[in-house]
């Protein structure tokens, strides 16, 4: 497959962006974000004259009558599996930039520090079906790829649906992984299918979103085409009720998928077009301490 020169040119870029902010992301323990302690506990066995008592297994040793401590082992290594919104939905901004220009930005740092990292990432395209999927890989190569194989993607009149790509999901991922979920989630609910993939992984929903779709900076009469079923619609941007109305749907949206993260011991972060987004992923993952898995 050949891509158009403007095309790659646009990939460089974002891998130029990106690689800015690598730095930060690691400096801001990317792997004890990710990783925990970087160990996980393997057996327990009988106490040994010198063996380091923080790891005493005080519950076992009072039961049994017998110093027992933990034995851990090096965690293996970690995949990152990256999901993304490649539905009509994806085109829409407001301003300069749409949310598919946040969503190749989003992928190219996460991706590029999971590399840098030494942990192996892959990439899964969606809109109703899963389109696209990227084994994951420990290469630089394999986050260009993905970036291409995303900005060259068909995606108008194309609609979505998250339960058939956390279904395939569930089929080809072999090792236990942190899956990273970027959408704007406007599609079916998905409760039933995240259950089940979040019993083995570690999901973060990255919920990304345009201003003007919960009603903020909208002045005027627009015309506006839905990317995902062709139809021309009139928006009426000095309507009052209108934005209250966008901004209670958005609030909805958000509460219903911090609720539903947190009733799975997932994590949420919601992510403006408008926002300083690179550096507030950064932020987040400095503060969202060890990992579950």
């Amino acid at each position: 497959m050949e891509f158009r020169k403007e095309l790659l040119q646009a990939v460089a870029l974002l891998e130029i962006r990106a690689r800015r902010d690598v730095t930060s992301l690691l400096s801001g323990d990317y792997r004890s974000a990710f990783r925990g302690s970087g160990m996980q506990f393997k057996e327990f066995r009988q106490y040994e004259e010198g063996d380091d008592i923080r790891h005493m297994a005080w519950t076992v040793t009072a039961r049994t009558g017998h110093a027992t401590v933990k034995v851990y082992e090096e965690e293996r290594e970690l995949d990152v599996m990256l999901m993304v919104d490649v539905s009509g939905s994806s085109l829409f901004g407001m301003g300069k930039k749409r949310k598919l220009d946040m969503y190749a930005e989003l992928i190219a740092l996460i991706g590029l520090a999971a590399v840098k990292s030494g942990d192996k990432v892959g990439i899964m395209l969606f809109n109703d079906s899963a389109t696209f999927y990227l084994p994951p890989k420990r290469t630089r190569s394999q986050v260009l790829v993905a970036l291409t194989h995303l900005l060259s993607q068909p995606m108008q009149k194309q609609k979505s649906d998250l339960r058939p790509a956390l279904r395939y999901a569930r089929n080809v991922l072999r090792n236990r992984s942190i899956i990273v979920i970027i959408s704007d989630f406007l599609l079916p609910s998905f409760d039933d299918e995240f259950r089940v993939l979040t019993q083995r992984n570690e999901v973060v929903l990255l919920h990304c979103y345009d201003d003007a779709e919960r009603g903020m900076g909208l002045e005027g009469v627009y015309e506006i085409c839905d990317p995902e079923t062709g139809e021309f619609l009139l928006l009426d941007g000095n309507s009052r009720h209108l934005k209250q109305q966008l901004t209670k749907e958005h609030m909805d949206l958000s509460d219903r998928l911090e609720s539903l993260s947190k009733g799975m011991n997932a994590d949420y972060l919601c992510l403006s077009v408008e926002d300083d987004y690179l550096q507030r992923l950064v932020h987040f993952f400095r503060q969202r301490g060890p990992a579950r898995l």
